[in-house]
């Protein structure tokens, strides 16, 4: 199941929670990046090796710098006075003490690098007590996008920044890594197979696309990238209805948020929606853009103010 497919099953049998068992019987895995899904796979106590071949593919750590144990830590650093509570998706530290916070970001927003460094700085804060030295940690950051980010950059998925003076990195203790999903798998479908990318990461992504499109995946393939019970892990049969419809409950509202965005008239996301279908290359007329905006799910309202076409016109696609 893939997202957009998670999106119209999670509107669906939010208007009908007894749809869930039709769903059940279509689709064999779980959309595996909403935040709970994500957590239930990605943060289990109970087998943290998953976590660490998934760190150590998806930051490329090899050799000495890579994790050999970590340790998961409290997700929430409650607030103080006007302070906002930072949440992280999964939060832990490694064998040497140093932090790795993961984001798993639905929608695109222009302000999500910066909601990523405050969280970052929160976690940098927390790290230095009283009477200590300000000896920080390394820390790691990774970001998997779940929509593009970097629009302009369609050759390029894998995003790596440092702090930077005079253009060169002379501080090597913090790493932002962002992971865009789709822009991967575009960039696969457009690349021959001898040429596609040869790393752990690249390995990982295609794992995770394999359960997106509920293809069969070996265990062979699975005890190497991951563990051999992941498969299993995340067939939807496994999980609950009540965790499934508290999924639901929160891609709906993320799907929701998005759309009224669009429905308020702001500009900004329509601008966005507009440059996604440039960058597929489909802008040469207004009937091309309208569907590709479509095939994304933006609203009708929407698409109607950057296209110019007429409801009619539109669904008519």
């Amino acid at each position: 199941m893939n997202r957009s497919q998670f999106i119209a099953m999670a509107k669906d049998v939010k208007a009908n929670p007894a749809k869930l068992a039709e769903y059940r019987k279509v689709f064999k895995n779980v959309y595996p990046f909403s935040d709970g899904i994500f957590k239930l796979l990605m943060a289990n106590e109970a087998k943290p090796e998953r976590t660490i071949k998934f760190l150590n593919a998806m930051l490329g750590l090899e050799g000495s710098e890579a994790i050999t144990e970590f340790t998961l830590g409290v997700q929430e650093n409650p607030g103080i006075l006007n302070d906002k509570t930072a949440i992280f998706d999964v939060y832990g530290i490694t064998q040497s003490g140093e932090p790795v916070l993961i984001e798993v970001q639905q929608n695109a927003d222009k302000l999500f690098a910066d909601r990523l460094i405050y969280y970052t700085s929160r976690v940098v804060s927390r790290t230095v007590k009283a009477s200590q030295k300000y000896e920080l940690p390394h820390i790691y950051v990774l970001s998997i996008l779940t929509e593009d980010l970097f629009i302009l950059e369609k050759d390029t998925y894998f995003h790596r920044t440092q702090i930077v003076r005079n253009k060169n990195h002379f501080y090597d203790k913090l790493d932002v890594y962002f992971v865009e999903l789709e822009k991967f798998f575009n960039i696969e479908d457009r690349t021959p197979n001898e040429n596609r990318e040869k790393s752990k990461r690249a390995d990982m992504l295609r794992l995770f696309r394999a359960v997106l499109e509920d293809d069969d995946i070996s265990e062979d393939r699975l005890r190497g990238l991951l563990d051999k019970d992941f498969v299993k892990d995340v067939s939807l049969k496994r999980f609950s209805d009540e965790i499934l419809l508290n999924e639901v409950d929160e891609m709906t509202n993320i799907a929701y948020e998005k759309e009224s965005s669009y429905l308020e008239g702001k500009d900004d996301g329509i601008k966005q929606g507009i440059e996604q279908g440039i960058k597929q290359g489909v802008s040469n007329t207004k009937r091309e853009m309208a569907k590709s905006l479509k095939e994304q799910g933006f609203p009708i309202s929407a698409i109607e103010k950057a296209s110019g076409l007429s409801e009619e016109e539109i669904k008519s696609l």
